[in-house]
C-alpha cells in the first residue's frame, strides 16, 4: 500500500521521532503506511526551512502526512489547515498537534482528497511536498486547483527532487501562474514557488 492510499493496511509500527525545524525542536508520532515514518523527509525539511512567511498568512498544507509542515510553522502564521487523503496520517497529525502542545493555536486537520474539503476557502499560502509517486496528474492538480484557492498575491510552494522532474514541474507552474521562482536548490531538491497575480 502507498502512503497516498486512503486506508493503509500495513501493520501499525508507531514511533516517536524528533526534528529541529526553524530553530525549534518538535516531536512527531509516526507509523507505518505514512510518508517517511523513520525521520522527517529531507525535502520536507528543506521546504520548511525555506518558507517565507507572514504573520497574516492563512496557510494550507496539502498532503500533510503526520503534520510536519503545518505544525512547524503554525506559530508564525495566522491560521493553518492541513489535509491528507490517508486516514492514518490525519489521525497522526491531530495527535502531533497535542504532542507539541499546539491545541490552542488556529490549526486544523481535515481528511480530504487534495482540496476536496476546502474548496470554499481561500489561502495566502499553499505548501506541499507533493506525492510524486502518485503520478504527474496528481501533482499538476495540486498546482492547477491550488491556484483557484489562493487570494490575489498568494503563493504556492512545492519541493521536488531534481531527478523526479523539477524542471517539468517548474514549467507547469510557469504555464499555470505565468511565473515561477526557484527559491533554493539544495541536496538534490528544488523549492519552487508561483504567485497568483490576477
Amino acid at each position: 500500500m502507498h502512503y497516498f492510499s486512503e486506508k493503509p493496511t500495513s501493520a501499525h509500527k508507531e514511533r516517536l521521532i524528533e526534528a529541529i525545524l526553524r530553530g525549534r525542536k518538535f516531536i512527531f508520532k509516526t507509523d507505518s503506511g505514512v510518508f517517511s515514518p523513520k525521520k522527517v523527509d529531507k525535502g520536507t525539511k528543506i521546504l520548511v526551512e525555506t518558507l517565507e512567511l507572514d504573520k497574516k498568512d492563512k496557510l494550507l498544507d496539502v498532503g500533510c502526512g503526520y503534520g510536519v509542515i503545518g505544525i512547524s510553522v503554525c506559530d508564525e502564521v495566522d491560521t493553518v489547515v492541513m489535509t491528507d487523503i490517508n486516514r492514518r496520517a490525519v489521525k497522526l497529525a491531530k495527535e502531533n498537534i497535542k504532542i507539541n502542545n499546539l491545541e490552542d493555536r488556529n490549526i486544523e486537520v481535515l481528511h480530504s482528497d487534495l482540496y476536496e474539503k476546502v474548496k470554499d476557502r481561500r489561502f495566502t499560502k499553499i505548501v506541499s511536498n507533493p506525492p510524486i509517486k502518485a503520478g504527474k496528474e496528481v501533482v499538476h492538480r495540486i498546482v492547477r486547483e491550488g491556484k483557484e484557492l489562493l487570494e490575489k498575491g498568494g503563493s504556492i510552494w512545492l519541493v521536488v527532487q531534481r531527478k523526479h522532474g523539477a524542471k517539468s514541474l517548474a514549467k507547469y507552474m510557469e504555464d499555470t501562474f505565468d511565473n515561477v521562482r526557484t527559491v533554493t536548490v539544495k541536496g538534490g531538491y528544488r523549492v519552487l514557488t508561483s504567485r497568483r497575480e490576477d
